[in-house]
């Protein structure tokens, strides 16, 4: 098993955990709004949900990024999206993950173009925030962009 699967299977389980530990919507588990922005990336409406955002997880042939991933989607949950709470689960994880992987080719809009039904389709469904996914997905690239800016500087000066 390389790394890669390991750490899917170990974001898995604890997805599949905190859906039986926080209830149904994760801004209603704690009294304070700042943990909410930090806890409702680990939580999902329904079952179907987080089998959804895990068959994406395993899908992403890519690293996982996933504490980067994790703080760009809490940064994103702060920016303004025209709803008063959270409204962004796992997915907008996700998004960064694509985002971390376009921005490291630096293919901002073969990203975009490529990307477009996961992006456009969203923009159309009930309880879904289509701009702090386009939030998570531009933080993302950003960060890979910037991620493989620093490696290419560090082999340079080696």
């Amino acid at each position: 098993m390389n790394r890669y699967v390991f750490f899917k299977l170990i974001v898995s389980i604890v997805l599949v955990g905190s859906y039986f530990l926080l209830p149904e919507y994760g801004f209603t588990f704690s009294a304070t709004p700042l943990t909410n922005h930090f806890l409702y990336p680990l939580s999902h409406a329904n079952i179907w949900h987080l089998a959804g955002n895990i068959l994406c997880l395993w899908m992403l042939r890519c690293p996982l990024h996933i504490i980067a991933t994790f703080v760009c989607a809490v940064l994103c949950s702060f920016l303004p999206c025209f709803v008063a709470e959270p409204t962004m689960g796992f997915s907008g994880v996700l998004f960064a993950m694509v985002g971390i992987t376009w921005g490291k080719i630096h293919r901002f809009r073969d990203m975009l173009w490529r990307n477009k039904w996961i992006l456009i389709i969203p923009a159309f469904l009930p309880h879904i925030n289509f701009m702090i996914h386009l939030y998570c997905l531009i933080a993302g690239y950003l960060y890979g962009r910037y991620a493989t800016r620093n490696k290419r500087t560090d082999k340079r000066e080696s």
